[in-house]
């Protein structure tokens, strides 16, 4: 290295080590996160991720060959998760993902005659399921026992499939493999992956690594239920599908009963069990998808050592890790992104316009996982657009010249896109909710009753000039070095930590030192090129958001941060061995800094993973844990009445989320009132009696000490029972449990009655 390049590699050391500090400091030393770091319970759940790690680092590094290794692993993780009472939801959560991986495999193999990859696989088999799905609902045969029944019989149809495909394979002589629009050079190979013996440490202690913090999420699963989870992410069996399919209008008003349901329809089979973590269990799986799926689009761009930076750098970033341990739906979408990002980057290499259109399946799909990525995924398709026709080369043949099968991998992603947007267009009036209604009535769409268009005032918008630019210089220097305040709530258990940070102070330092070995307008110098463009787009819709929303979550920068790490580590692959060995080694830092904070936080805010349990029943009842809470604190009556038919509709008045754990149809009064509900359903007595009508609601439940006399939907209680609409006011406890007229209201004798036990029995907030 010359004195210009040592000179810049430790202005870059001290800066790196001065930003990972400093926010740790305010974070982890004075700030939100000091009392978490500080409790025994954290420090058992650091010590087993450690020990982990080392028992996996041995088996990759030590182990004859890679079979040995990876069956050793698996083994570890059973135990692991047999130790942590989530060994049946983890290994139903996998079965489940390997018939998907083979509902994909068959149509790829069959429809298209392709072999395109696990991750392509698992997408197409996604797209599949829920198409039928959807197919079942609208034959009114979508239960989800149908649905079980479906995902049986299928599934045993598809390993037999299997069975033979394996047994020629065996028997048959050696044969090239399948080969055509979406195989060539720019796919991976298996030769290609990063191999864990003692020629390459580095990378068995990386791997380690990565299968470690997955098992950190995995560990602590039972404990993190967050509060979203249980809002409308493991309650499907319940608020999404009562019997007859997804179609059925069940009277949900809050917007999030609205959303994209892709998820959701997909993990129906998983859902209504026991444990919540039969359905949370699929998000990490679909985690450590994500990750190979992240490795596969790196190594088109990378060498594959590097390559393997990419999920090790993600792995401690818990903006992405932390959302494998909920079962909202934003890893997948991310999955979807990702794949979107590896078709292009193919389509350069090979000239396949099949690609192009696997990167609009890929698309299509995450439209339906998640309302932002109309945004995101939108975005990146439009950018991939002028990218391409900025480059101005001509398009290859679509694949065999008298067949255009390479457009039917569209078929299963527009089939699950119209199957989904077309139950929220039933239900709502229009095919996305939540901030996108105005745009949709500007269309001349009309919503239904009884939804409510709030609309989207930009946070910053009634601030003088100087105001507005203060708040969003604010508002970077938090979610960049400290997410502390009232509006980094959801930034700080989804931050990208300061790994983006770092690798803007890389490429100001180390920008001109060391050799370049990649020449512009040459096929490596593609990928940089396609990624910087994202970037942009993403970094000016990112900004915009930090302007506008006045709740910040930080899982909307997923594919931000993912894009930040690809786009530095090509930027990295193209300057010389010593400048890039000196820039990996000042990532350490900040990666070590991430992991910590992955430990420290989740969406649940809970604290360690529990601890170890030899002996268990192979998964953890949160159905029986709600049961007890509920008994104790005064309503296990209440409990019993409404769990004896779980399509008992409820409006439920108390503490969020543990008044959504009943086993039945709940809505909270938030949902209803709120923001995101219509607060015009709850302005009198006569328009919230309407909607119970509207939505056939059986039961009014008020947890003691929710509401007072004065407050409104106290006194519109009061006025129905009054009038005989609410009837049979049964106490436990001091909280109450109230009965909707579905006819004529009571005669006035039953009305006096139940008005007395409400006036007299309700404990009242103080």
């Amino acid at each position: 290295m010359t004195r210009r390049e040592k000179t810049a590699a430790l202005v870059a050391a001290a800066l790196t080590i001065a930003v990972t500090l400093y926010s740790a400091w305010k974070l982890v030393g004075t700030g939100v996160l000091s009392w978490h770091a500080a409790q025994p319970d954290f420090y058992s759940m650091a010590l087993e991720t450690a020990a982990v790690w080392l028992i996996l680092f041995l088996l990759f590094f030590c182990a004859k060959n890679s079979l040995t290794a990876w069956l050793g692993a698996a083994f570890l993780c059973a135990v692991f998760c047999w130790l942590h009472v989530i060994f049946l939801p983890m290994a139903f959560a996998g079965a489940y993902t390997v018939y998907l991986i083979l509902a994909g495999r068959w149509f790829n193999r069959t429809v298209l005659r392709q072999n395109l990859g696990l991750c392509w696989d698992y997408l197409i088999g996604s797209a599949l399921t829920i198409t039928v799905f959807c197919l079942l609902s609208l034959a009114q045969l979508g239960s989800i026992h149908n649905l079980r029944l479906w995902v049986a019989a299928s599934g045993l149809c598809l390993l037999m499939w299997a069975g033979v495909l394996l047994r020629d394979f065996l028997t048959a002589p050696a044969a090239p493999p399948m080969r055509g629009w979406l195989s060539g050079a720019g796919a991976p190979q298996p030769s290609d992956a990063p191999s864990c013996s003692r020629s390459h440490p580095r990378s068995s202690a990386m791997l380690a690594a990565i299968l470690a913090l997955l098992l950190l999420q995995a560990g602590r699963m039972n404990l993190a239920v967050d509060f979203d989870s249980i809002w409308y992410g493991v309650r499907s069996h319940v608020m999404l599908n009562s019997g007859n399919g997804i179609y059925e209008n069940l009277g949900t008003l809050g917007v999030v009963y609205t959303y994209p349901k892709g998820w959701e329809v997909l993990g129906l089979p998983l859902a209504g069990l026991p444990s919540y973590s039969f359905s949370i269990s699929m998000n990490l799986w679909m985690g450590a998808l994500t990750l190979f799926a992240a490795y596969e689009t790196a190594r088109l761009c990378l060498k594959p050592r590097l390559a393997l930076w990419l999920p090790f750098l993600m792995v401690s970033v818990p903006g992405i890790m932390n959302m494998a341990d909920t079962a909202k739906p934003d890893m997948v979408t991310l999955f979807c992104q990702l794949l979107m990002i590896q078709g292009v980057l193919r389509f350069t290499e090979e000239r396949r316009t099949g690609w192009l259109a696997a990167a609009l399946a890929a698309g299509g799909v995450s439209l339906i996982m998640k309302p932002t990525a109309v945004v995101f995924s939108t975005a990146v398709a439009g950018i991939s657009v002028l990218w391409l026709l900025a480059r101005r080369k001509p398009f290859d043949k679509p694949g065999h010249p008298k067949e255009m099968r390479v457009w039917l991998i569209l078929l299963p992603s527009a089939t699950a896109l119209i199957g989904i947007w077309g139950r929220t267009m039933k239900l709502v009036g229009v095919p996305v909710t939540s901030v996108f209604y105005g745009l949709f009535q500007k269309l001349g769409f009309e919503i239904k009753y009884p939804f409510y268009a709030a609309g989207l005032s930009p946070a910053g918008k009634h601030m003088p000039q100087g105001e507005r630019l203060l708040f969003l210089a604010k508002r970077l220097y938090r979610i960049l070095l400290n997410p502390q305040g009232h509006d980094m709530a959801h930034v700080l258990i989804a931050w990208g930590a300061v790994l983006p940070v770092v690798f803007l102070v890389l490429r100001a330092c180390l920008g001109g030192a060391g050799k370049t070995s990649r020449k512009p307008g040459t096929a490596q110098a593609l990928p940089l090129s396609y990624l910087t463009w994202l970037l942009m787009a993403m970094s000016f819709i990112n900004l915009v958001s930090l302007y506008s929303l006045s709740q910040v979550d930080g899982n909307y920068y997923m594919l931000y941060y993912v894009l930040i790490l690809l786009t530095g580590l090509c930027w990295l692959d193209g300057k010389g061995p010593v400048c890039r060995k000196a820039a990996l080694a000042l990532l350490i830092p900040a990666w070590g800094y991430g992991v910590l904070l992955c430990g420290l936080t989740n969406w649940a805010w809970t604290i360690g993973n529990g601890g170890l349990h030899p002996v268990n029943s192979g998964y953890y009842s949160h159905i029986q844990e709600a049961q007890e809470k509920r008994t104790a604190q005064g309503s296990g009556t209440i409990w019993n009445i409404l769990a004896a038919n779980p399509s008992h509709r409820v409006i439920a008045l108390g503490d969020l989320p543990d008044v959504l754990t009943f086993p039945c149809w709940v809505q909270s009064y938030v949902d209803v009132s709120g923001y995101w509900g219509n607060p015009q359903v709850v302005s009198s007595a006569p328009a919230f009696l309407e909607y119970l009508q509207f939505a056939d609601v059986d039961y009014i439940y008020m947890e003691r000490g929710y509401v007072c006399s004065g407050v409104r939907i106290y006194d519109i209680i009061r006025t129905l029972i009054e009038e005989g609409h609410l009837y049979n006011v049964c106490e436990e406890g001091g909280n109450l449990i109230i009965s909707v007229q579905k006819g004529d209201p009571q005669p006035e004798i039953t009305a006096e009655h139940d008005l007395e036990v409400f006036d007299n029995l309700y404990i009242q907030h103080p």
